[in-house]
């Protein structure tokens, strides 16, 4: 791993895997942005083509409603009188005239009348020299016996009535506040096109004087409510004297069921104000409306223009005039208009997504089309977003792709680079394996050589001598042909074709010549080797060449990792169904950590004091495939310093 050609191969797989995945994201933020690009195309040019076929929908029902309205019986200042119009999306309709936008309550025909009545020269001579007295002369009385007298001569309602009004104030200033109380009383009672010079109907002067009395506070109120049900127009000054005498009811009122109509005839009438500033706001900024729409007059017929107005919440059309009339300004509330469109439901079926008009700039808005000057439409769906985060393909879901492809990416580098690890330890387990075979090849061949040379040469005339190198020789021999032993057997199991030739074979004989085979190379070295065996085991099918050749490789072991120590036992016995087999020494131990892998092939605990200790790391690797091929078991049981134990189970035969 720490060679150059190790560190190669790294750099190499590296390159291999980063350089792919770089390039991977890379094409697919590019394929994310085009695909983004696209989408916003495709979002803008549906959102038009929608915004236009709704706009062509709305023009239609906008015209028709600017149709009939326009077409309806009546002068135009009645149309505009009336606040009740033949279309439920009519705001209200207003006078064109010269630039000027006249509303409705300003062309009333009957108030109109009542002004010019009012303004007549003998009526309104004699109301002033009645004033005179009034004011002027502060005399009450005589204004009184003025006013009774214009009452009486009055050919006209209005003009009785206004004299009438007058009286009462004057009665009121001569304390005859029971008399004055009573013209008000008939006062409060009069229609609502009963008004002054000014406009404001006169029932609304007696109720404010009215409102003085307890008894008459039901009457103030009834009233009040019944001119808010007459379907006209209020003027802004006559909406705001009949808020000012709802609150004075208010406060006066005690009666639960008087305060509850007092209190809903309140809401109603703060509505209306509301609605106759925006009216107001809309007279004021007229002209910038006018410049939208084209003008009083249109080019043609066919080309009808609406716009919207500050709030976006009317729509504005002026109609074409007609030979000798004047062009009306026709404003419809949004959101009925878009009501009554969804209550089709043709179009609902087309348009199923929710949407809603905006004034001015939006970058969400889309252009109803050339007929609408201002408003825009803006798509809103059921679940919340807009009509683009429909149509756009969502970018989560690429960033999750992008994420899945790399973990995939990583995983499988993560493989290869295991694998690549794993072939590398291999490698260089491989070369310590060559390393350590020809080491432990070369051992008992010098021995070998070394004796046999000597009893050739015939250096040595002792027979015991003699005897002791050919022991020697065998011994070392032995040695050799278990170290092949070993190197063919791991071949045979790393290309698949060992196999064990399993017969009855009693373990305590196998025992015995496992002991005998290392009683000489042990005494050579000073070891003792103490036995431990119960007898009367049953004969176990294994193949006993495999078994003796396992229980070599723990003994050669032992006697490697021994240390000082010089004894080692080998046990036999029974534990339940199993034949128990153990190896035990007293040397220096294997750590728990390293326990799991001790039985792998070439695998040797690294440590500087195993460095020194010769081995190929097969012996154990082979005796746990003998093992388990016998349906057995191996096990160890070490602590550092405190030696090691390898156990050996198999399967005792059961008796019938």
């Amino acid at each position: 791993m720490g060679s150059f050609g190790h560190r190669k191969q790294i750099l190499l797989f590296l390159a291999a895997v980063i350089v792919p995945s770089l390039v991977l994201v890379l094409l697919t933020l590019r394929i994310v942005r085009q695909e983004q690009e696209l989408t916003e195309k495709r979002v803008v040019q549906e959102r038009q083509r929608r915004a236009t076929e709704i706009g062509q929908h709305l023009l239609i029902r906008l015209e028709k409603i600017k149709l009939e309205e326009a077409n309806k019986p009546g002068s135009p200042l009645a149309k505009l009188a009336e606040s009740g119009y033949k279309n439920p999306e009519v705001a209200f309709l207003g006078l064109v005239n010269e630039g000027r936008l006249v509303l409705p309550w300003e062309c009333d025909p009957a108030l109109n009348e009542s002004s010019r009545l009012l303004n007549r020269p003998d009526f309104s001579q004699k109301i002033r020299q009645a004033e005179k007295a009034e004011f002027e002369q502060k005399d009450p009385p005589l204004a009184a016996k003025i006013y009774l007298q214009v009452l009486m001569e009055a050919k006209d309602g209005v003009q009785r009535e206004y004299a009438r009004l007058l009286l009462a104030r004057a009665l009121a200033k001569s304390e005859k506040t029971d008399e004055a109380l009573s013209h008000y009383r008939i006062i409060l009672a009069l229609p609502s096109q009963i008004a002054d010079e000014s406009g404001i109907p006169l029932y609304l002067y007696a109720a404010e004087r009215l409102l003085g009395s307890a008894t008459s506070l039901q009457d103030v109120a009834n009233r009040i409510s019944t001119a808010m049900e007459e379907g006209r127009w209020l003027s802004p000054i006559e909406a705001h004297m009949i808020n000012s005498l709802l609150k004075t009811l208010a406060e006066s009122s005690q009666e639960p069921s008087r305060l509850d109509k007092i209190k809903t005839c309140q809401n109603k009438i703060l509505l209306t104000i509301q609605e106759l500033e925006n009216i107001l706001a809309l007279q004021r900024n007229f002209q910038r409306y006018m410049f939208m729409l084209g003008g009083e007059e249109q080019k043609h017929e066919n080309d009808p223009v609406w716009t919207t107005n500050a709030d976006g919440s009317w729509l504005l059309g002026i109609t074409s005039p007609l030979a000798g009339t004047e062009a009306l300004l026709v404003v419809v509330e949004v959101p009925s208009v878009l009501a009554s469109l969804r209550r089709d439901k043709g179009f609902t079926q087309a348009y199923p997504e929710e949407f809603r008009l905006i004034a001015g700039e939006s970058p969400e808005g889309a252009s109803l089309g050339p007929n609408f000057q201002g408003p825009k439409i803006v798509f809103q769906l059921a679940g919340g977003g807009t009509l683009s985060d429909k149509l756009s393909f969502p970018l989560p879901f690429y960033l999750i792709l992008v994420i899945l492809v790399l973990t995939l990416t990583s995983f499988g580098a993560y493989l290869l680079w295991r694998d690549v690890r794993r072939d590398l330890n291999m490698a260089e387990m491989r070369s310590q394996f060559v390393s350590s075979v020809s080491h432990e090849l070369k051992t008992p061949l010098t021995a070998i050589r070394m004796f046999a040379e000597t009893l050739r040469l015939g250096r040595s005339k002792n027979p015991k001598t003699q005897e002791e190198y050919l022991d020697t020789i065998v011994n070392e021999s032995e040695r050799l042909s278990r170290l092949l032993n070993n190197v063919l057997d791991f071949s045979k199991i790393e290309q698949g074709k060992k196999a064990y030739r399993a017969e009855p074979t009693s373990l305590y004989d196998v025992i015995r010549a496992s002991a005998q085979a290392v009683e000489y190379p042990l005494s050579q070295k000073g070891f003792a080797l103490r036995l431990d065996t119960e007898e009367g085991l049953p004969d176990v099918r294994v193949d006993k060449d495999a078994l003796e050749q396992a229980i070599l490789n723990l003994l050669s072991n032992a006697v490697k990792y021994s240390r000082d120590s010089r004894e080692i036992e080998l046990g036999l016995k029974r534990k339940d169904d199993w034949a128990l087999i153990q190896v035990s020494d007293h040397g220096v131990g294997i750590d728990p950590r390293e326990q799991k892998r001790i039985f792998e092939k070439f695998y040797r605990v690294a440590s500087a004091e195993n460095e020194r200790i010769p081995g190929t790391g097969l012996g154990l690797a082979l005796v746990s495939h003998f093992v388990k091929a016998h349906g057995g078991v191996v096990e160890v049981k070490s602590a550092p310093g405190q030696g090691s134990t390898f156990s050996i189970y198999l399967p005792l035969e059961r008796q019938a």
